[in-house]
């Protein structure tokens, strides 16, 4: 093991706590919030610029998130966007996401923030306290597994917006603010779901994965001895396993240590659902 990690700051990822109402309120809210506080200081000419997500710019990306937050105000308006039938080889996601752009195109930026201030607070709201009737519901997803409404509605809807904040300040050339206490959590969630992917792949033997940055930690993933050690900045890291990076990318933004095919076949096609 690299000389640099101290045993006592690895964490066990399978050991990573889930969230619960409260926390899920909190992390939404923040990561709503600075949303919110970056829009504000985009320049004009910034909402048209290109983003990681590469069918969208950066008025599509607030687009979607607009349409998020309101499918979160109550259940008719989240049933209509539910019904949107995905396309044949679409994600059922992409096609609400389709649904969310499009009814947005000729939204006005000061217009789209408004609606978000206007229906942030209460889908905020209902995702952590409210939708009991729903909330219960497993369903199968290619990315995501066998998972609940109330997974999405806890974990990823913070996730997502975290994840967009990360490519607006990228497509704007704007920083990306961070806390240990929030980005560092949301970035532990994301390695708790990556872990239940490896652990799969890896065959019984371990990896330790280490973040850096603010929003980073050291984790071990896996079985038994770790045989491998990859490196890589924290929000690189979200970048790639978002499929924002190629893996060929990814890859070479990571820095690998003993059994280099482990690391690279157990990240080869791999996804985590944001």
């Amino acid at each position: 093991m690299n000389a640099a990690i101290s045993p006592s700051t690895i964490a066990i990822a399978e050991r990573i706590p889930y969230t619960n109402a409260d926390e899920a309120h909190a992390l939404m809210q923040t990561s709503f919030d600075r949303l919110i506080r970056v829009l504000e200081r985009l320049a004009p000419d910034d909402w048209s610029k290109p983003t990681a997500c590469t069918e969208w710019d950066v008025h599509d990306v607030v687009a979607h998130q607009a349409g998020g937050y309101l499918s979160g105000v109550g259940y008719t308006e989240m049933m209509r966007q539910y019904a949107k039938l995905p396309k044949r080889g679409q994600l059922p996601e992409d096609a609400i996401n389709a649904l969310q752009v499009g009814e947005r195109k000729k939204m006005t930026p000061a217009e789209l923030i408004d609606e978000l201030k206007r229906t942030g607070p209460q889908a905020i709201h209902n995702w952590a306290y409210r939708f009991h009737a729903v909330k219960w519901i497993h369903a199968p997803h290619p990315i995501g597994g066998f998972m609940s409404l109330r997974y999405l509605m806890w974990v990823t809807h913070s996730r997502d917006t975290w994840m967009h904040r990360l490519d607006i300040c990228r497509a704007a050339n704007l920083p990306f603010e961070q806390t240990r206490e929030h980005d560092g959590r949301i970035v532990e969630l994301v390695v708790r779901d990556l872990a239940k992917k490896l652990n799969k792949r890896l065959d019984g033997r371990g990896i330790i994965l280490l973040l850096t940055g603010i929003s980073g930690g050291t984790w071990k993933i896996g079985k038994g001895e770790p045989a491998a050690e990859m490196e890589m900045d924290a929000l690189d890291f979200n970048i790639f396993v978002s499929g924002r990076f190629s893996y060929e990318e990814g890859m070479k933004r990571a820095r690998i240590a003993g059994d280099k095919a482990l690391v690279e076949n157990a990240f080869k096609d791999l996804l985590i659902l944001y």
